[in-house]
């Protein structure tokens, strides 16, 4: 996203957020995800629960954020996310927890799915953007 000018970065298009408020909110989510395998080892009856739908993201004010500081931050949350995944034994792998939102037992191969699932809507919502603005 380098290069785009800052007017295009923090405006929203119909109803959607901006292209910085989507990378903020992918950094937001973050400490919930490692949570979530944080908890794997302890074999929770339930997954941990998010604070508020998007409370977090709405009090942040990522338009006002310098993007670089919002990528470099995503990129190192995503990167520990991933050294947990690969710390995860074949137990970690198959033991379930129940999602609170969607009540369904999830394995941690579905909750790295369903992230892999969540970042690619806002991934998909930042490239529309980007072609409208062109």
């Amino acid at each position: 996203m380098a290069g785009v000018p800052a007017a295009v970065l923090t405006r929203r298009w119909q109803d959607h957020w901006s292209i910085q408020r989507n990378v903020g909110h992918l950094l937001d989510l973050e400490p919930l995800w490692l949570g979530r395998i944080d908890d794997s080892p302890c074999r929770p009856p339930h997954c941990r629960r998010r604070t508020c739908s998007t409370r977090k993201t709405d009090e942040a004010n990522h338009n006002a954020r310098d993007l670089g500081t919002l990528v470099r931050g995503s990129r190192d949350a995503r990167a520990e996310l991933g050294r947990q995944l690969e710390q995860a034994d074949e137990a970690d792998w198959l033991r379930t927890a129940r999602h609170p939102r969607l009540h369904a037992e999830m394995r941690l191969l579905d909750h790295a799915f369903f992230v892999a699932e969540h970042d690619d809507h806002h991934l998909a919502t930042i490239t529309e953007h980007l072609r409208r603005s062109d």
